[in-house]
């Protein structure tokens, strides 16, 4: 957390830290959010967040979606650690860990093309017309991610308002005041989820392979029954059955 980033209202103060921070996923939202609202971009704007998408009758959570006058940036967040390695097309990334330890998670460039590809046939609009941003925190080091394109940009927090004040720059504006109030009326009502209908959409991720997105089968192990993905050997992703979900399953 930088001071002059502090002092200009780009990040939360220690107060506003401690009163808004819930867990480190969570946090590097509300970051992202705050850089992105107080007055720190210019052109007319609406910021919404947590919104979830109805698709293939399931949902698609967005973590952040900015409709400005100069285009619609929908955003990612990966609030990280460590040295960040990846390529545009792979399925999995890696984090490498100072101990040592390496971890995989699923492309957050295939993962936001999903998102924006439910938001565009919501919205009935093209998907030319959405700006991917994957936002990484500022504890990590992008160490091999690919070069920013027209339709994704790849950075780490600190640096996000700089790119984007230096896209808007030059680029026209594309909408009206009436039309940015029209797409943020049709996504607001996505944004007030109940819990249940939150829960469901927890449900759904959990009984999917969240590297690949295939569904999960239940597997013997030495150790016991195990989750695998059904795309193996291409996809190795595993977890451990709980004892509930081995309730659930021998019920079906």
């Amino acid at each position: 957390m930088g001071l002059l980033e502090i002092l200009k209202g780009e990040q939360p103060g220690i107060f506003k830290t401690l009163a808004n921070y819930e867990n480190v996923g969570q946090f590097g939202e509300y970051a992202t959010e705050f850089a992105l609202t107080n007055d720190n971009l210019n052109g007319e704007l609406v910021v919404l967040k947590n919104i979830y998408i109805p698709t293939k009758g399931k949902t698609a959570e967005i973590d952040l979606i900015m409709i400005h006058e100069k285009g619609i940036f929908v955003f990612e967040s990966k609030n990280y650690s460590g040295w960040i390695f990846g390529d545009k097309e792979q399925l999995n990334w890696t984090q490498c860990l100072q101990n040592g330890e390496r971890h995989k998670f699923y492309n957050p460039i295939r993962q936001n093309r999903t998102h924006i590809k439910a938001l565009a046939e919501y919205l009935r609009m093209p998907e030319s017309e959405f700006l991917s941003y994957i936002v990484f925190s500022e504890r990590c080091t992008l160490k091999k991610v690919p070069e920013d394109t027209n339709e994704v940009t790849i950075v780490r927090r600190p640096d996000m308002l700089k790119r984007i004040r230096t896209f808007l720059k030059t680029a026209p504006v594309k909408y009206t005041h009436d039309k940015i109030q029209s797409i943020a009326d049709s996504l607001s009502s996505l944004t007030n989820r109940t819990v249940e209908e939150k829960q469901q959409h927890v449900d759904e991720i959990k009984i999917k392979c969240p590297f690949c997105g295939g569904d999960l089968v239940l597997k013997n192990g030495r150790y016991g029954q195990f989750w695998g993905c059904s795309f193996y050997p291409k996809c190795t992703f595993t977890r451990k059955a709980t004892v509930e979900e081995l309730e659930q399953a021998t019920k079906k």
